[in-house]
């Protein structure tokens, strides 16, 4: 049998008002979407009626009786009293003209089977007056009872619907011809007993109103303009009242009288399901039962009317009054009213106890109590639903309750998810921000989303909020754009990048893909090319001193590393060869070298390598301590040895540094009269206190140091040569920072680093400050570079330290010169001093901010400067960017 009732899917919400509100729990809940079983299905139009989203699809029979008007001459409308309430607004004749218009051969009342079926009804109980009957006329109430109450059958009155009595007798007043018939009314579940096999060949197609409205559209009859015509069937008057809650009865009532409390007359669902329970437990006293699923066909599920339930009543009568002087004889006919009903039922399985309580327990029902039978699933009870699961017609996740607090937990675990990717997105944030080389990320459009602050450092520039890189690039911020290129080409590339400070960058840019292979975002990171050029250098270096080192096998940095020492050059490598040697032994060693070479960090070295290591390690500036006081000092005093001396007396530093080491520095400033003391502690390790009559010894090794020439002092006479014969044993001369040009670098980012660190900044030196800084002589040595540098760090407002934030004098002062000038041919003089004023002025013009600042650079006037600038570069020389 053909399924009336489907339903659309995309527009099912999940409202379980069907399942609500279906008497035969006909529905199905499957993956959240309701479906209907044609088995259990009474086409009672129920769920059509309570859908909020209008889902349910009633079978269409438009196309069907259009065909039939199309292909047959006779086709005879059989139309329900109840149409007078769909189309309320005209005249009932007006209606017949318009199905005439359509093209339907004669039109007839449907209140005319209903009256042959009363009086078929009333000759068969007038017989059978002890037992209950039930009405038969509600073809979903028939349903009802053969598909979910088949023991209620013998109930039943054995008599077709007004339908079919009325289609039986069109076929008997058109015998011998070939004549079609169309039924036309408001329920739903006429459609279904049409196509019943005992009535096969009687109805050819079941249209609702709504469907009838469809069709004047269609076929552009316009009701309004229609003709009025009248019925073509056969009188009837009293039948125009069966679309009315109980209109079988007050028909039937005129036929036959039964007492009031032998009949009963039901328009609802709930109360037939109630009906039958009370008679299935022999509660139920009565005789007749005038059965409608619903309040009369006035309020049919396809009823279509704008009119409240009363009105609809009040029109029903008023009609049937309207046609009471229509005089018409009733035509005797000897028909077969009967019919028969069949056991339809499909048996669900009934789950066990356990299964049941099993559910429920899935829904966190564990107790009576727990059932609140709160009626959002669409059952009656959680039992019921419960059952309903365990029978494959509804979910667990249809429990509202269950939802809710299923909802809760998943809260809990997206709460906890998303903390988990907030941390994430937390730590990839650091990651990024941490990076050295500067990083950005574009969408595919090319516009910011992300920056680090290294690139932001390094760019100059702070993006606006969804900037383009196009507007970035047009800017002449940075330039070629490498986003731009490889939204282009959807390729990684890498090119050197300019930006607006006058930096080169090595940028690497990568795509980043979706699904449909289209560029998602482009990630690109720079790097500063001066920054990897000094690495490069750096590592170079590097290679040639660990070379150095694997040929001569003779300096081993593992054997004396400290941390106060920074070494990259060979010469001062090989000093720290002999001075890690020296340092095994107890030999007297003299250093030499300028001021500032580090003098005292070799000594500090030589003690920390000795076995005197953790023993004192003693310094004396020979030239700082006033020469009255230095014997005192040195060699300490007795008890009121002088006056002003403390009464228990004091140990001299020689005495201090017993069992140590003596660092002597600034030897050649110590008095002759002493350094003949001096060398009688080197010779015989003896010292005696001043104003003391007893000697002492000591276990003292001695360090010297000078920056002076000792050899030509003991030829002047200044020097005993006794005592520098003495000192002279292993002399270390340290050579100038101007000698050992490549440790210069390394000691400047080892100072650099410290007043980093210091000063909480982050400064860097620029490839051609490097170049000055290695060219300068340094007469101060490393001391005066340490000073340097804490001056640049101090004094420097941005990271990176520049040509101009260094002090002039390494400019004036640098080694040669003409080392800045290339001169690869010859040329006119005065031709060469032009042009190299050229290169001065556009050199000058790049770094400096201002025409005063390139003034005081190139040491000329500004109004100088502004001339060169009117000569060489452009009219409008105040005008400095």
């Amino acid at each position: 049998m053909q399924d009336i009732i489907s339903i659309s899917q995309n527009k099912c919400k999940q409202c379980y008002s069907c399942v609500r509100n279906c008497p035969a729990k006909a529905v199905q809940i499957e993956s959240g979407q309701a479906k209907i079983i044609h088995s259990r299905c009474i086409n009672c139009g129920k769920c059509i009626k309570s859908c909020p989203q209008e889902a349910k699809i009633v079978l269409d029979s438009k196309g069907k009786t259009l065909n039939i008007l199309k292909e047959n001459d006779t086709v005879i409308a059989c139309i329900a009293p109840s149409f007078v309430v769909s189309f309320h607004k005209y005249n009932y004749k007006k209606i017949i003209g318009a199905l005439k218009e359509v093209g339907f051969s004669e039109v007839w009342e449907v209140a005319v089977g209903a009256e042959y079926v009363i009086e078929a009804i009333s000759q068969y109980i007038k017989n059978k007056e002890n037992n209950l009957f039930l009405s038969s006329p509600c073809p979903a109430f028939i349903s009802l009872i053969e598909k979910h109450y088949p023991e209620m059958i013998k109930y039943l009155l054995p008599f077709v619907s007004p339908m079919i009595a009325t289609g039986k007798i069109i076929r008997e007043m058109h015998k011998g011809k070939d004549v079609k018939i169309v039924f036309i009314g408001p329920c739903v579940a006429k459609k279904c007993e049409a196509l019943e096999p005992q009535f096969n060949g009687i109805i050819d197609s079941v249209l609702t109103f709504d469907e009838l409205k469809d069709i004047f559209k269609i076929k552009g009859v316009n009701i309004e303009k229609a003709k009025e015509m009248d019925f073509d069937s056969i009188y009837c008057n009293e039948g125009k009242l069966f679309p009315l809650s109980g209109g079988l009865l007050r028909n039937l009532k005129s036929l036959y009288n039964l007492n009031e409390s032998e009949y009963v007359v039901i328009d609802n669902d709930k109360d037939c399901i109630e009906l039958i329970n009370a008679i299935k437990d022999g509660k139920f006293k009565g005789k007749f039962v005038d059965v409608l699923m619903c309040r009369g066909c006035i309020d049919g599920p396809k009823i279509d009317s704008s009119l409240n339930y009363y009105e609809r009543i009040n029109k029903i009568y008023e009609y049937k009054n309207s046609t009471k002087k229509i005089n018409k004889h009733k035509v005797k006919l000897q028909l077969d009213f009967t019919r028969h009903y069949s056991n339809k039922r499909s048996i669900l399985p009934y789950p066990t106890e356990s299964e049941i309580q099993r559910v429920l327990n899935m829904t966190n029902k564990f107790t009576k109590e727990d059932e609140l039978n709160c009626g959002a699933c669409g059952y009656n009870t959680c039992r019921e639903k419960a059952i309903a699961v365990l029978q494959g017609i509804a979910e667990v996740d249809m429990c509202l309750p269950y939802l809710i607090s299923k909802k809760s937990k998943l809260v809990e675990q997206l709460s906890e998810t998303l903390k988990e990717t907030k941390n994430l997105k937390d730590e990839l944030e650091a990651v990024i921000e941490s990076s050295y080389d500067g990083l950005v990320v574009t969408d595919g459009n090319g516009r910011i989303l992300r920056t680090n602050s290294a690139w932001r450092k390094m760019v100059g520039y702070k993006t606006k909020k969804e900037e383009s890189v196009k507007d970035m690039e047009n800017k002449n911020i940075i330039f070629p754009s490498a986003t731009l290129l490889v939204l282009k080409e959807k390729r990684r590339i890498s090119f050197i990048q300019y930006a607006h400070n006058d930096k080169e960058y090595l940028a690497t840019a990568t795509p980043i893909f979706d699904n449909d292979s289209s560029v998602k975002m482009v990630v690109t990171n720079i790097r500063d090319i001066d920054e990897l050029n000094r690495l490069r250098e750096q590592i170079e270096e590097t290679r040639k001193l660990q070379k150095y080192h694997k040929e001569t096998k003779r300096i081993k940095y593992k054997d004396y590393y400290n941390e106060n020492i920074v070494v990259n050059s060979i010469e001062f490598g090989e000093i720290l060869g002999l001075a890690s040697s020296v340092a095994k032994v107890d030999s007297t060693v003299l250093i030499l070298g300028e001021s500032g070479v580090g003098k005292e960090i070799v000594a500090n070295f030589i003690h920390n390598l000795s076995i005197r290591k953790d023993k004192p390690f003693i310094k004396i500036n020979c030239g700082a301590i006033p020469e009255n006081l230095i014997e005192s000092e040195l060699f300490g005093y007795e008890t009121g040895a002088f006056t002003g001396a403390k009464k228990k007396g004091k140990p001299g530093l020689i005495e201090l540094a017993d069992e140590g080491t003596l660092f002597l520095d600034e030897i050649g400033e110590l008095p002759l009269n002493l350094q003949v003391k001096l060398l009688r502690v080197i010779q015989e390790r003896k010292i005696m206190r001043i104003g003391g009559i007893k000697e002492r010894y000591v276990d003292v090794r001695i360090i010297a140091a000078t920056n002076r020439d000792l050899y030509k002092m003991v030829q002047r006479g200044e020097f005993r040569a006794d005592l520098y014969y003495r000192l002279n044993v292993v002399p270390i001369e340290i050579p100038p920072l101007r000698k050992r040009k490549t440790d210069i670098l390394p000691l400047c980012y080892h100072f650099l680093d410290i007043f980093n660190s210091k000063y909480r900044c982050n400064k860097r030196l620029s490839k051609s400050v490097e170049k000055i800084l290695e060219d300068y002589n340094w007469p101060g040595n490393v001391r005066e570079l340490e000073n340097l540098i804490e001056r640049v760090v101090v004094t420097t407002p941005g990271d990176i330290i520049d040509v101009k934030d260094l002090p002039m004098f390494l400019l004036e002062n640098t080694n040669d010169g003409s080392k800045k000038i290339d001169i690869e041919g010859i040329m006119p003089l005065r031709e060469a001093v032009e042009l190299v004023e050229k290169k001065l002025i556009k050199r000058a013009y790049k770094q400096c901010k201002s025409t005063y600042e390139m003034a005081k650079v190139l040491g000329v006037n500004q109004s100088t400067v502004v001339r060169k600038i009117q000569k060489y570069i452009k009219s409008n020389a105040l005008k400095h960017d």
